[in-house]
């Protein structure tokens, strides 16, 4: 028996933006559905913006460098993988589940923070991804770009192309290091932003 022959698409071409953002809103939207599914008495007994969690958030004392290095783990599981499958077609799945997980996490806290603590708790929703959510943004896209853009997107920056002969690896290697910045964010400058917005509620 003869195994068939599949082949995915080739992955250059697409609209990949259109494409990618698409499915952000498709997924932000199935968790703002999958939130108003799982109503108003689970959402607030059980949900993470229950008014007993936040509390706590605003005097837990916190170790800032183990809670780095634990972030940095705990990105680079999600990150490393794309990382390594940029350089397959497989990438393009990773590239879009991870998108689309962000997006409905996101639409399902929103309705969450509405319900159990109104406008206050969508803003805190807001903080809890600010700024570190730019980093990472910028992490992602670099990926993406690497593994759906044509050669002649990778406009190097000035004064750089001749040091940096591999537009490809500049994009990976910037994805890195924004990734990076992006942890760092989140665990020392993330928490005090959050802690003294909750104590001000």
């Amino acid at each position: 028996m003869k195994i068939p022959d599949i082949r995915l698409p080739k992955m250059h071409g697409l609209p990949w933006r259109g494409v990618l953002a698409g499915c952000f809103f498709v997924f932000f939207l199935l968790g703002i559905l999958a939130a108003n599914w799982a109503g108003k008495d689970n959402l607030t007994q059980y949900g993470m913006m229950n008014q007993y969690y936040i509390g706590q958030l605003a005097y837990m004392e916190l170790d800032t460098g183990a809670y780095f290095w634990y972030l940095l783990k705990k990105r680079f599981h999600v990150f490393g993988m794309g990382v390594l499958l940029i350089f397959t077609r497989f990438g393009a799945v990773m590239i879009t589940g991870v998108i689309s997980w962000y997006a409905f996490s996101l639409g399902y806290l929103f309705v969450n923070a509405l319900v159990c603590m109104g406008i206050q708790g969508m803003i805190v929703v807001l903080l809890s991804v600010f700024p570190q959510i730019l980093c990472y943004a910028a992490a992602w896209y670099g990926l993406a770009r690497k593994l759906f853009g044509r050669n002649q997107e990778f406009a190097m920056p000035v004064g750089m192309r001749k040091t940096w002969k591999n537009p490809g690896l500049f994009l990976v290697l910037s994805a890195l290091l924004c990734m990076i910045a992006g942890v760092w964010l989140e665990a020392y400058v993330n928490p005090v932003l959050l802690r003294a917005y909750i104590q001000r509620m």
